[in-house]
């Protein structure tokens, strides 16, 4: 029975909070609660609320047990103690507000991730367009250029202007002097000269016939002498001829001024970087370039056809 009494004495003790430790170690010391507030630099009503346990309900319990904390340094009692004490009035928060507070965190961090895979989502999206409008440049460009190199340009046969023939020239006929003799005129003999008649037919027939024989030798004399190919350049262009078996005849960049004199097996295939750079004589022949003033490559084939 003793025993049952000394359990029932305790568990029926009043409850000790750490504001009634404060003050009697406040009261011992023989200090004021304005000599603790000043110390403290506390309002003087927050030093009445700790001293009788009456805290604030919307006041977080981290700032009460500072307050706890500072006070029970001044006075001199353990802060283990004073928290302890505090632990008993049951003004701990529950675990579940921390597990509220670490829901709430949770939440913030999926809300957090989300965002950033949605970001980064957006980020994908906007390259996957930028290299999708980089591809089809680039293929309407491979394009263009494919083109541009598949259409060969073949210049047409230039207008031949036929040679004029030279004039014929027709031999006069002799004019006959009357014989002078050393005595005087003879009339006779010198009217009898001027009436006989002069045959220049035959020779007319013969200069005539003759004459076409001349300018064809001419002509073909100027061809043979003429190179088979003979450029011109006004520009800088850059140039590549091949003979009818693919081989390259010629291939660089001719200066301004510069001539080229060229023999292949035809056709001849030239690739002319800048038509309007340069001038043509194909076997003595001038090759209009006036239809490739558009600044692009030109391709020709001589003979044209």
């Amino acid at each position: 029975m003793t025993t049952e009494q000394q359990f029932d004495s305790q568990d029926s003790s009043p409850v000790v909070g750490p504001g009634q430790l404060l003050r009697s170690a406040r009261e011992a010391m023989g200090w004021s609660r304005e000599q603790v507030a000043s110390r403290l630099h506390l309002r003087l009503t927050l030093i009445a609320a700790i001293e009788s346990d009456t805290y604030d309900k919307h006041a977080s319990p981290t700032f009460i047990r500072g307050y706890l904390r500072t006070y029970a340094k001044l006075v001199g009692i353990e802060e283990s103690t004073i928290l302890e004490a505090y632990k008993t009035l049951g003004m701990e928060p529950e675990p579940s507000i921390n597990m509220q507070s670490f829901s709430k965190r949770t939440r913030r961090e999926a809300s957090d991730s989300r965002l950033k895979i949605v970001s980064w989502l957006v980020i994908l999206v906007l390259a996957g367009l930028l290299v999708a409008w980089w591809w089809q440049a680039s293929n309407r460009r491979a394009a263009g250029q494919e083109q541009l190199a598949a259409s060969e340009i073949t210049t047409p046969a230039s207008e031949t202007v036929p040679a004029e023939p030279s004039e014929l020239v027709h031999p006069q006929a002799p004019v006959l002097e009357p014989a002078v003799s050393d005595a005087g005129v003879t009339v006779s003999g010198a009217v009898s000269a001027a009436l006989a008649p002069v045959d220049t037919s035959a020779e007319a027939v013969d200069v005539s016939a003759a004459q076409p024989t001349e300018v064809s030798a001419a002509t073909e004399t100027e061809e043979a002498a003429a190179p088979q190919l003979k450029l011109s350049f006004t520009a800088d262009c850059w140039l590549e001829i091949k003979d009818a078996d693919g081989k390259i005849v010629f291939s660089g960049l001719k200066k301004a001024n510069d001539e080229l004199n060229l023999e292949g097996k035809e056709p001849l295939k030239l690739l002319v970087g800048a038509p309007m750079a340069i001038r043509i004589q194909y076997k003595g022949q001038e090759i209009d370039m006036s239809r490739y003033n558009n600044g692009r490559t030109a391709r020709i084939t001589l003979p044209q056809e």
